[in-house]
């Protein structure tokens, strides 16, 4: 049993294939890209709590995890991949790194020029997939970034960014599931009994890199928010919450879950969502 713990492309494959990574649960849930119909909504959204000060809070956490490891931001040259509005480009410029934006939504692309004008910032953007970049570095950065973002969504992908960077390569990913308390406690009234899904992104990325023979810091956390949310906002993310927890609604449990609501005559409800959340720090000058 022990050989295959330690071999590689089963491992490499394994992560490939799952079909209940963070990416692909994401996609079954019929979440937006950036393509759909329904990104420009969800951008704008995105980009209001990007810029909250709640928002503003979570990056400069995130940024002293890093920096307290790297010294220092000034002069670093840094390759934000799955830039969106510029939630850490624009704080990595303000501290003095030569910044480079890669972003393929149009929209999310004005919304970081906008921002950093009006934060007084220079950022370099690419407006294309990450996907599209050349495989072959063009350019070498001394930190790759890339928090959360949907385009490293296997081995080859992390490889693949980490081969820009010079110093240190940064990821963030789910250390496992989602979890939406309001949901559970529909699921639970309706008689569903809700399987946990096992399957991390941030698993298969540590052990890999493990494998590999990398140097690296990484930590796991667990995060919860309240959003307050309205009878009728509840009742639209219905499907999209039924998904995210592997089960395919029909019109008659879709039923069923908003009569659940609807009869507690609550107008708004405290919604309490988390997960655990991965970060690791690769360095790659050792």
């Amino acid at each position: 049993m022990n050989h295959l713990l330690f071999n590689q492309q089963i491992w490499e494959k394994a992560w490939e294939q799952d079909p209940n990574t963070s990416l692909k649960r994401m996609k079954k849930a019929g979440l937006p890209t950036y393509e759909s119909q329904g990104f420009s909504k969800w951008a704008k959204a995105y980009n209001e709590t990007s810029f909250s000060m709640q928002g503003q809070n979570r990056s400069a956490r995130i940024m002293k995890w890093i920096e307290q490891q790297v010294s220092s931001f000034e002069g670093m040259s840094i390759l934000d991949i799955g830039a969106a509005s510029g939630v850490f480009s624009i704080p990595f410029a303000q501290k003095g790194a030569r910044v480079t934006a890669v972003e393929p939504s149009k929209e999310l692309t004005d919304m970081l020029k906008n921002n950093a004008s009006t934060h007084s910032v220079e950022i370099s953007i690419l407006n294309k997939p990450f996907e599209a970049i050349a495989d072959k570095p063009t350019a070498s950065f001394d930190l790759v970034f890339a928090s959360m973002c949907p385009a490293i969504t296997d081995w080859t992908a992390a490889q693949k960014a980490m081969s820009f960077a010079k110093k240190y390569f940064y990821s963030s990913m789910m250390a496992g599931p989602k979890r939406n308390y309001l949901m559970e406690e529909i699921l639970s009234a309706l008689g569903i009994e809700n399987e946990p899904v096992h399957s991390s992104d941030m698993a298969y990325l540590l052990h890999l890199l493990y494998l590999e023979g990398y140097t690296y810091q990484s930590l796991i956390e667990k995060h919860e928010q309240t959003t307050m949310m309205r009878l009728e906002e509840i009742i639209s993310q219905l499907p999209t919450w039924f998904r995210d927890y592997g089960i395919d609604a029909d019109s008659d449990l879709m039923a069923k879950a908003e009569k659940y609501l609807r009869d507690s005559s609550k107008k708004e409800w405290s919604v309490l969502t988390g997960g655990k959340f991965g970060k690791v720090l690769v360095y790659l000058d050792n």
